[in-house]
């Protein structure tokens, strides 16, 4: 039976991170306005947080930590997969003119990580004391195969059909919101008997890995409040798919991925709050802002 759980949760996960990255791709907002790569600054800040400051946070917890070798291993190969997993949650929260900040974000990180990635696993690999490899084509080949490539797909269909874009994108984007979560399900039936492995100090720097990718995303987003959220949300989420890969280029590596699971996890809870305290933030805003004037007038 978790042989069988285990075999559905690889073949969704083949399946659905392609037809994510296809419908964000459709539902891409229409080129307008001075894009990310045009203002080097918020674009330079964006990365920082998502390939340098995040993964040094989380290497610091897992060495200040008194975490076991399997743990460390799953975390830093969680925070190592960067990719196509901030695109939903950034679009949720990103409206107007920021959607296309989350875009583009999310395009020059994929396109970086295709060389970043085994640039940084291989200086993981160090810090590990292991003499580990992994090559530019495995990791070129999930970032084309299952989420550039559709990305790009269905960008050019949103330009192409923009009438069946705006009827395709938000049914899809629906049916896979809900098609997510059995798959999130089914990563924790597949792995569930493997999940104490983690421990409970496993979990809790899971939590504390994800909450400080969060603040970091958010303080390096600059004053203004949807950028941070573009940030935040792109600092905090990983590529699960990656990560996989990137497991399977360690000895053992079946071991590690409960912990990958919990870190996902985590990201995701993560997000979900920053998110209910930002829209809660933008509700008060326009009351403090009427309070603000009645005072002046």
């Amino acid at each position: 039976m978790r042989s069988a759980i285990q075999d559905v949760f690889r073949w969704l996960l083949l399946v659905l991170i392609p037809l994510v990255s296809f419908t964000t791709g459709l539902e891409a907002p229409r080129a307008g306005g001075k894009r990310l790569w045009r203002r080097p600054q918020e674009l330079i800040r964006g990365l920082l947080a998502v390939m340098i400051f995040v993964p040094l946070w989380v290497l610091l917890l897992v060495e200040v930590m008194p975490l076991p070798m399997v743990v460390r291993a799953g975390m830093l190969i969680g925070v190592l997969a960067v990719g196509i997993g901030p695109v939903a949650g950034m679009k949720r929260m990103s409206k107007g003119p920021r959607a296309s900040d989350a875009l583009d974000l999310n395009l020059v990180v994929l396109i970086l990580a295709i060389v970043f990635v085994p640039l940084a696993f291989a200086l993981f690999a160090a810090a590990m004391g292991r003499d580990l490899r992994l090559g530019y084509w495995p990791v070129a080949k999930v970032i084309l195969g299952r989420a550039l490539v559709p990305l790009l797909i269905g960008i050019g269909v949103a330009r192409v059909a923009p009438r069946f874009a705006e009827r395709a994108g938000p049914r899809l984007a629906r049916i896979l919101d809900g098609s997510l979560l059995v798959l999130l399900a089914l990563a924790l039936a597949a792995t569930w008997r493997d999940l104490s492995v983690v421990g409970g100090l496993g979990w809790i720097a899971c939590v504390l890995a994800a909450l400080g990718s969060v603040v970091i995303g958010h303080l390096l987003g600059g004053p203004e409040p949807e950028m941070r959220a573009v940030d935040a949300v792109a600092a905090t989420m990983r590529f699960p798919a990656l990560a996989l890969v990137l497991a399977a280029a360690v000895p053992n590596g079946h071991r590690v991925i409960p912990v990958v699971v919990a870190y996902v996890v985590a990201s995701l809870l993560a997000v979900a709050v920053y998110g209910l305290v930002m829209k809660r933030r933008e509700k008060r805003r326009p009351r403090l802002v009427t309070s603000t004037r009645a005072r002046a007038t």
